[in-house]
């Protein structure tokens, strides 16, 4: 691998809180976030920087906000190997709006992240709008990921991050796209965490039946499969937890290779060192595109956050391989 990657989809837990399982182990230790763990592992898997989110499970606006400022400084104190997603409070829309702004004008974050859901609202709620708007406003990029929480009746005893999670991101991008959230706005960017979890593999359905004008589906603003499928394509997806060609194929149905960007999960709490090595190795060896393109996955990302690149001494206009290329 390139020693130029980017790791798109990392995390970071602000100090004192978060104790969970180290990643690498099978014990029961618990660990707090620290950056040598994260360039240890960075430095072993020829990464170059990571871009690292809180991603927070709670709903409590105070301590989202103060992690989004150890966010920052972590960038401060590490320029050249973290950028950081500032996350949004969305428990309170107008917090969320005037968090986007904080973290454009004075925390210097990359761009935002969200969670599927919010205590059960999703993103196609109207409450959110004013959120949608700043974002669109900044021409910001916006990285979703799945809450793990909140799925008692349906996870059936097991972890919410192993089947539900990769649901719920497909049910909150579907509400987002049949609320018309992306026919209004037209300039801020999406990454989806995990490979957009199901979604791609939902995108024939759709597009054919989600759309069909004599359809009982509830589409009250006539979303058309033309506007399905260009938002599906529009969309960015990363590689955490989804390296394989289980989860490439259904991607690339759906879009081109330059927005598949490489992620790893590291420093979730349900992540193994082993489980990432498994889907880098995989995805290093897809089949199906040129060695060229899979190098790119490294580095598609960059033309997303032009700053970062240039802080880092990457160069985001040369950073990207199109999909026809050797």
């Amino acid at each position: 691998m390139a020693r130029a990657w980017i790791d798109v989809h990392g995390h970071f837990v602000p100090p004192g809180r978060g104790l969970s399982r180290s990643p690498g182990t099978e014990s029961d230790e618990t660990w707090s976030f620290s950056p040598e763990t994260s360039i240890a592992y960075m430095d072993r898997t020829g990464v170059a920087a990571q871009i690292v989110s809180h991603c927070s499970q709670l709903s409590d606006v105070e301590r989202i906000v103060a992690s989004n400022s150890y966010g920052a400084s972590l960038v401060e104190a590490y320029p050249k190997r973290f950028g950081f997603l500032a996350q949004l409070p969305m428990t309170d829309p107008a917090r969320a709006a005037a968090e986007v702004r904080r973290g454009s004008n004075e925390l210097g974050a990359e761009g935002f992240a969200v969670l599927s859901n919010r205590d059960g609202i999703y993103l196609g709620d109207p409450r959110f709008e004013p959120v949608w708007s700043e974002l669109d406003r900044n021409a910001a990029t916006l990285f979703i990921h799945p809450t793990t929480r909140g799925f008692e009746a349906t996870r059936l005893g097991r972890n919410g991050g192993l089947i539900e999670a990769r649901f719920d991101t497909a049910r909150s991008v579907v509400d987002m796209i049949y609320a018309g959230v992306f026919r209004r706005h037209q300039r801020f960017k999406i990454i989806l965490a995990h490979g957009g979890g199901a979604l791609p593999a939902l995108a024939g359905h759709l597009m054919a039946s989600g759309c069909y004008p004599r359809n009982r589906t509830v589409n009250p603003n006539k979303i058309t499969e033309t506007e399905m499928r260009d938002a599906l394509a529009r969309f960015y997806y990363d590689t955490g937890l989804a390296g394989t060609a289980h989860s490439l194929e259904p991607v690339l149905a759906v879009t081109t290779p330059d927005h598949v960007l490489y992620g790893t999960d590291f420093g979730a709490a349900c992540t193994d060192t082993d489980i990432l090595d498994r889907h880098r190795e995989a995805l290093l060896g897809y089949p199906r595109l040129s060695a060229a393109q899979r190098e790119a996955f490294g580095t598609n990302v960059l033309p997303l956050f032009p700053k970062f690149a240039a802080r880092i001494g990457l160069a985001s206009d040369k950073a990207t391989i199109s999909a026809a290329a050797e």
